[in-house]
């Protein structure tokens, strides 16, 4: 034992390879390794909104194991389509606290719990800048569930006489109950594939419906709500209802009053179709579209006729601008005369485009002096208005007041 001691002496004295070895008394092996941290992860929440002043939501955080020391994280709220101030109280660089021995904690989240009607709504609880951890998943996403049914909106905007020199109201429909009146409406289901035409031949993305979900009434109006859903065969529901076989005309002023729905791929439309197709199928026999819009483009609406041989339409469209606001922003009066070989568009009383038989083409037939019945539907996606895209917010409405038909 003596001598093995000596020896580590000089080993110790001769080289500094043992040297660091024999510094600990003659002990060997590595240092031991640091202790391991913790993992901070938080998780995903769902929860319905509630209704009045404000319901707190509390996001779960958690640690892999209990510390000896203190634990913080930075979090902070990022709005989506939920939005702060909005739907949620903002919250940026706050720290949570794990106290010695914690492994759970709750962020709490004040969410606006109002009576309106709306989509599910987003928003993200971001972690970062940990003490005394690791994070092994930073950032975790808030849904509130809508639980509300009142859309909002008031009834500012433009509004009609209730009368025309030289016209009788033959029809009007107020939408001041709370059912679709079926001795004037039917609804048109479906996404067009039985009519060999899915999409209904424009690419449209929605399935109608006749679910309460998307046709609903309320304040004395008639609202279509187009929802992102997977309903059928599409991503998109909304509804279409027509009055054919049922409210049918030739000639007279049309007055409808709505406030139009606003967003990329949105595109609603007041329309009619020939009720006999006297001259043949589409677009021979015609069709008048008192209001388009597409949404993107809400300060603009659009009158047109189609009409033509076929297999495509000869179509005339015009369209003009609200001088104030926007389409979206208040209700508005689409409107047209519709006389022997000529039809008038107007926007709140103001005529803004005039089509006469003299400008249909020669060798076209001019169908527009036939029986034609009304159509109301908001679209999403199709040709003209393009798909949805981040910027669209779901559901979207078209808000009808009336359609009165007046004819001399």
């Amino acid at each position: 034992m003596v001598t093995s001691r000596i020896v580590v002496i000089i080993f110790c004295l001769m080289g500094s390879i043992v040297s660091i070895s024999c510094s600990k008394g003659g002990g060997g092996g590595a240092p031991p390794p640091p202790p391991t941290l913790p993992a901070i992860t938080i998780e995903d929440l769902s929860l319905f909104e509630g209704n009045g002043g404000t319901n707190t939501f509390n996001v779960l955080v958690k640690l892999s194991a209990a510390s000896t020391k203190e634990v913080t994280v930075v979090y902070s709220l990022q709005a989506g389509t939920a939005k702060a101030g909005e739907d949620f109280t903002a919250a940026t660089d706050q720290t949570l606290r794990f106290a010695v021995g914690e492994t759970q904690k709750n962020i709490p989240i004040a969410v606006v719990a109002d009576d309106i009607r709306e989509g599910d709504d987003e928003l993200k609880v971001n972690l970062n800048a940990p003490v005394n951890a690791t994070i092994s998943r930073n950032s975790a996403t808030v849904i509130i569930r809508n639980d509300d049914t009142r859309v909002l909106f008031t009834n500012d905007g433009y509004d009609a006489p209730t009368s025309y020199p030289g016209y009788t109201l033959v029809w009007e429909d107020n939408f001041s109950g709370t059912s679709l009146d079926a001795t004037s409406w039917t609804h048109q289901n479906g996404d067009g594939c039985d009519l060999s035409l899915c999409g209904w031949g424009n690419n449209e993305l929605e399935y109608y419906t006749n679910r309460p979900e998307n046709l609903f009434f309320q304040d004395g109006k008639l609202i279509i709500e187009a929802r992102k859903e997977t309903f059928g065969t599409r991503n998109y529901t909304s509804s279409k209802i027509l009055t054919s076989e049922k409210r049918k005309f030739k000639f007279g002023r049309v007055d409808i009053r709505a406030k139009l729905p606003i967003g990329k791929g949105i595109w609603p439309a007041f329309w009619m179709l020939p009720q006999d197709n006297k001259f043949g199928g589409w677009p021979t026999s015609g069709e008048i579209d008192i209001m388009e819009v597409v949404a993107h483009d809400i300060v603009r609406t659009h009158g047109t006729v189609h009409f033509g041989p076929g297999p495509g339409s000869t179509s005339v469209n015009r369209s003009t601008t609200t001088p104030t606001g926007t389409l979206h922003d208040k209700f508005h009066v689409y409107s047209i005369e519709w006389e022997e070989d000529e039809i008038r568009w107007y926007l709140d009383g103001s005529l803004f485009s005039t089509f006469k038989k003299t400008d249909v083409p020669a060798g076209m037939i001019y169908p527009f002096n036939e029986d034609f019945y009304f159509i109301f539907n908001l679209a999403v996606g199709g040709n003209w208005p393009g798909s949805p895209d981040a910027s669209t917010y779901f559901p979207q409405w078209l808000i009808v007041d009336y359609i009165r038909m007046y004819q001399k």
